[in-house]
Parts: structure tokens; sequence; C-alpha cells
């Protein structure tokens, strides 16, 4: 015997435009996660999307159920295979996009159709895990009003409802949800930190620059071109020569590569200068990199809550940075370091095994002329960048196993990796302790925003030689080069999101600084929203509650405000929904007006009359009414739905009402039966 299946009432019956839209819907939700789930997601969620367009062509090609369970079992299997696990916020998410995804292929009623369209809301939300951006939230709200519009026509009449009245009415419900987002956005009780960095899963972050040197490591990041940090000055800031910012401090190498050496711990005390002179104050909003150090203008003075200060003066977080970092701190431009301990002064003066002949030579050379003046033997070394046919270019030639050799004396074409790593071991062939320190170099001023942007492109290497009275100086061998031999060209080639400050390329047409200023417009809205948004935290929130006088209630004052702020939303957007009137044609107003004194005597319109019948019926049942009945409809019927002038008709219908006030008829009284003595 076959089992029968129930028929679906036609009712019932999705539309195919309907399942057309759903499916779009679907498709706009997914689009902004393509960049951070595995590709093979992707292909598996693109195959699906094609077999329900294609279902919507050929019915034929519908899946029946053991092949929906086949499907589902592969795309399960899928995402396993892509993150070895269902856990977690990718692999979590990519399970969940399959899911929905493949349930587009069984929309039989109505009602799958409304579940599939608030599983695409809970993939909106999702979304936020990965990006916080303005941008997507700009994006993701159109995509949310599209599936509130559908869910209304849906609702509209078993899915008849039209286009541009669902679209009203799902812009009214959105507009009536904003003040409710904004009271639970400032009042409710948040976390110290994001849900998803509560240890659930880390990785959100970019990638920026790392702990080791080698040639070619910067010049790689620069290519990079995106945002590193934002600097707001509290005061007018320094000169773009003293705008080093201070990352990690690199003391040893291999010949090729140099890393710290040194274990990057809290010191048992804070290091201290012997001289800071001209602190300045700023804040910085650093980008998601991955890293543990903290971006400060050389060199740091403060140390901001939640990070410490190295013996080389370099600011390093507990953790690392996963989502935007915001601190403070005050630097001084003018210092001077204190007094170098034994293992420092060995390890700035470690030199590999592949240093040769040659090198020695040279910095022999420079010994002989100078004698003891170690200062002038580091202005012999600069000289000799300047004088020999030294290039600035990001497009060097490739090294062997001797980077530094080949690049002294044969290729001489670098990046600053290759400058600073050069001048720090000829220094220490030379007898004078040096170490390399790696950040960025000058900042881009945003004027709408009236901050400062550091790109990658801006990433640096430099080098700090020690001097007996000077402490740890500064010296950026890469400046020394001739301007004349940087490659301009070049860096214009490879330099897309914007030129280094170390680069001056002023052959840019209108269009180039058009983009420039819609850039640094985008970027201004960016850090708004970094600012008043995403960085609106518990202190943001008790500095609320201290304007109030209520900053002693802590969390509970948050709670004295949400709840009546809340109740006192609900029941105005309550009220004006009870009190909310069509626009009514005066005409009709008119006509319901005559309608409603006739129903005070009994006679009531009906739903099925019209202004004829009902007419017809009022001058049956109550004659004394008829005429001053009679004579409105013959004004109203054909304003109404003639061409009759509708502004003389509505004065003459108005007069017309003024004095009419029906009265019911008197019910007569009951007749008295006779009596027996009454007969005689």
């Amino acid at each position: 015997m076959f089992r029968k299946t129930r028929m679906i009432p036609a009712s019932e019956r999705p539309e195919r435009a309907q399942i057309m839209a759903l499916t779009l819907l679907s498709i706009a939700a997914y689009l902004p996660l393509v960049r951070h789930l595995d590709p093979k997601v992707s292909l598996f969620v693109g195959l699906v999307w094609l077999l329900r367009f294609a279902a919507l062509r050929w019915q034929a090609v519908a899946p029946g159920a053991w092949v929906l369970v086949g499907l589902t079992l592969i795309g399960g299997g899928n995402a396993l295979l892509a993150y070895q696990g269902w856990s977690g916020r990718d692999a979590g998410t990519a399970l969940f996009v399959t899911m929905v995804t493949l349930k587009l292929l069984e929309l039989r009623r109505l009602d799958d159709l409304r579940l599939v369209a608030s599983l695409i809301g809970f993939l909106i939300v999702v979304q936020f895990l990965f990006d916080e951006s303005p941008w997507l939230l700009a994006y993701l709200g159109g995509v949310s009003l599209g599936v509130i519009t559908l869910l209304v026509m849906l609702d509209g009449g078993s899915g008849t409802a039209r286009m541009r009245p669902a679209l009203r009415v799902a812009g009214r419900l959105a507009l009536q949800a904003l003040p409710l987002t904004l009271i639970l956005f400032l009042l409710f009780p948040r976390l110290s930190a994001p849900l998803w960095s509560l240890g659930v899963e880390t990785g959100r972050a970019k990638t920026g620059m790392s702990d080791w040197l080698e040639p070619g490591a910067i010049s790689e990041l620069v290519l990079d071109g995106e945002l590193a940090f934002r600097v707001r000055f509290d005061s007018p800031p320094p000169g773009p020569d003293q705008l080093y910012w201070r990352g990690p401090v690199l003391w040893e190498t291999d010949g090729r590569r140099w890393t710290p050496g040194l274990a990057i711990v809290p010191p048992v005390s804070a290091p201290s200068l012997l001289e800071a002179d001209q602190l300045i104050e700023y804040e910085v909003t650093l980008e998601p990199n991955n890293q543990r150090w903290w971006l400060a203008l050389d060199l740091p003075v403060t140390v901001p809550a939640g990070a410490f200060l190295t013996t080389e003066h370099q600011l390093v977080a507990a953790e690392s940075v996963s989502a935007a970092q915001r601190y403070r701190v005050t630097s001084a431009l003018a210092y001077r370091t204190d007094s170098l301990d034994t293992e420092r002064w060995a390890a700035g003066l470690q030199v590999p095994d592949n240093v040769t002949p040659r090198m020695r030579a040279l910095v022999a050379e420079w010994r002989a002329r100078v004698g003891d003046d170690d200062w002038a033997l580091i202005q012999e070394a600069l000289g000799y960048f300047n004088r020999e046919s030294f290039h600035y270019t990001l497009l060097p030639p490739a090294l062997g196993s001797n980077p530094v050799d080949e690049f002294l004396f044969e290729t001489r074409r670098g990046f600053c990796e290759h400058y600073a790593s050069s001048f720090a071991l000829l220094m220490r062939l030379a007898g004078i302790p040096s170490r390399i320190v790696l950040g960025y170099l000058g900042g881009e001023l945003n004027r709408v925003g009236g901050y400062h942007m550091v790109w990658q492109s801006d990433a640096h290497a430099w080098v700090e030689v020690w001097s007996e009275t000077g402490g740890w100086v500064r010296v950026d061998p890469t400046a020394a080069v001739n301007p004349a031999r940087v490659d301009h060209r070049g860096a214009s080639q490879v330099l897309g999101a914007g030129p280094s400050v170390r680069f001056t390329l002023e052959q840019a047409d209108a269009m180039v600084r058009l983009a420039r200023q819609l850039r640094l417009f985008g970027d201004s809205l960016d850090a708004a929203w970094q600012d008043w948004v995403l960085g609106f935290s518990v202190e943001d929130q008790m500095a609320l509650l201290s304007r109030l006088r209520l900053g002693e209630l802590r969390e509970y004052g948050l709670v004295a405000l949400l709840l009546p702020a809340l109740s006192l939303t609900l029941g105005l957007l309550l009220f004006g929904a009870l009190r909310e009137r069509r626009v009514v044609d005066p005409l009709t107003r008119l006509y319901a007006r005559l309608g409603a004194r006739l129903a005070r005597v009994g006679l009531a319109r009906g739903g099925h009359e019209g202004p004829a019948d009902y007419g017809r019926r009022v001058s049956a049942a109550r004659p004394d009414l008829a005429p001053r009945v009679e004579r409105f409809l013959e004004l109203y019927i054909p304003a109404r739905y003639g061409a009759l002038p509708k502004a003389d008709a509505i004065a003459a219908l108005t007069a017309l009402l003024r004095d009419f006030h029906p009265r019911p008829v008197p019910r007569a009284k009951p007749r008295r039966r006779p009596r027996a003595h009454d007969a005689t």
C-alpha cells in the first residue's frame, strides 16, 4: 500500500517569487561572511543556491527527502572537515549557515518561508562576531529591512500583500525599534569584554608587525596598506621627524634574522629616565594585530592600565590585541636613559658567525679615521650610506645567506630593514652596543576627524646606539640615503593604499586627491563609530550615572533607569498605535458621521450596503428623515464617485449635518383593555 500524502492547501503554498526573494536575501546575508569562513563552506553553500534556482526553473530537479538527508550529511561533514569540529565561532557559524541554506530546498509551506526568514535574522546577528564596522551595520540593516518586508508580505492575506505597503510597514517597525535600541545601548549593564572575548575563541585580529626582522619583512607589511592605529593628541602634534612609534626591540641576530633575544617580562621596578623633557599626552586606538605590544611615541613615560613597560621602554600588554584597544600615554620627546646592565651590554655587542673580512675592514677604516670618538664613527657610517650609491626602494633584489654583506658591497638597494640591520651590525663591529627598534614612522593627519592615522605602510625600523653620555640614542640610517636615490616610481607602484611618510608622491591627479579625501572622510566615520559605539564601556556608563547623580548605585542605578525608560517608551509606542488614525477623505468622514447619527436611532449601516441602498432603507423605515437623508446622498454620491467639485459638496454636506440630530420614534402607549362594569 502507498502512504497517502496530505495535500497542502493552495493558500499555504509559497509562490515562486517569494522563494526567489528569500533565496536572494539569504545570499545577501551570507556575502560578508565569505572572507571569514573556509572556502569549502562557501563552495557547498553556493552549490545549494544553484540547486535552489534550478528547482525553481525545473520542478523535477527539486530534491526528495532522501537526497536532502544525504546533502545534510555532506554539509555537516564539510564543515567538520574545514574546522576539525563544530564548536567555536567559525565552526559553529559554518554549520549554522550550511543548515539554513539547506532549508531553502524544502520550502513547501508558507510557514517554511517564515522560519527561514527568521533564521536569516540570526545569521545577520552572527556577522558582528566577525566584523563591527559601521559599513557592515548599514549593509545588514538593509538586508534586515528586506527580511522584515518579506515577513509582512507573508502575513498579508496568505502572501498576497504588495511590496510597497509591506515596505512601509517594515520601515515603521524599524523606526519604532530605534528608541528601544538606544535605551538598551546606553543603560543595559554591559560586560567589561565582549562575549566572544571571554576565552571562547580568539584570532579575529588582523595581521600586523612581527617581533622579528629580516630582509623583506617590513616591505611586505607595507604592501598590506591597512590601518595600524589612530592617534589623537591633546596638544599640537610633534613634527613628522619626531613621530617614531615604538614597538618591539630586537637584540639578537644570526646574520639574517633579528629577534628580541631577551625575555619580555615585567621588570622588578619600572624603568626610569635620567631626563624627560617635551612631554606630550595623546590617546591611541590600536587596531587588532594579534600581538601583545602597544605602540607609543618614543619614549613612553606612563603605563596605561592593562600593560607594563619593559626595560627597553616597550609597552607590552598582558594579552594579545584581538579587538580594537584604546589607551592614553604620555611620552617624552627629549630624554636620556639610565645606565646599561651587564647582560644588555653583552647582548648589544653580539655578532653572528657570518661576518665577512670586508665588513671588518670597513669598520676598521672608520675607526682609524676618527680614533676613539664613537659619535664621529656613527657619522662616518651615516656618511657612507649617503655618499655611496645606496638606493631606497621597496623592490630590492633578492639576497642570499649573508644579506648584510651582499647589501653593503653588492646590491646596495633596500628598504628600512636592510639599512637598520646593516647599520646595527656595523656598530657592534666597532664596539658600540646597538639594537633595532621596530615600529612606525609618521602619521597622516585627518583634518575631518582631527586625529592622525598611522598605516601599515608607515612601518619602519631604526637603530639605537649606546652612548656613555646620552644613553640610548635613536639613529635612523634610512634617513641618511640621498633623496635623489629614493625610488619614488617603485613606491607608487606598490603602495596602493597610500604612500608611506618616507615617500613624497606629488604627481597625483584630481581623481587621486578626491579618492584620498573620501578615504579620510570614511576613516573619520570609522573613528567616530569606534569612539562612540564600540568604545562605549562600563566606565562610560558609570560616568553617565555620575552626571545623573546616581553613580553610587552603579549597576543598580542602570537598572533603576532602564526599567522606567523602557516602560515609558513602550507606553508611548502603544499609545501612538492605539491613537493612530488612517488619513480619511473629508467626504468619507462626513458620510461616516451621518451613519453614526442614524445608528443612534437603530438605523446602523450594514457592511454590505452602498450609499443608495442605505438611503432607501432609511427612507422606508423613517419617512420623517427621508428628505434630509436623500438630500445628503444626492450631494455625496456624485462628489464621492463622480465629477462634482468636492469643495462645494463638503461645505453643503457640513451644513446639512450641522442641525441633523434624529430622535428615536416614541413608542405608542398600549391600549387599556375594557373592564366588565364599563359595559353596564
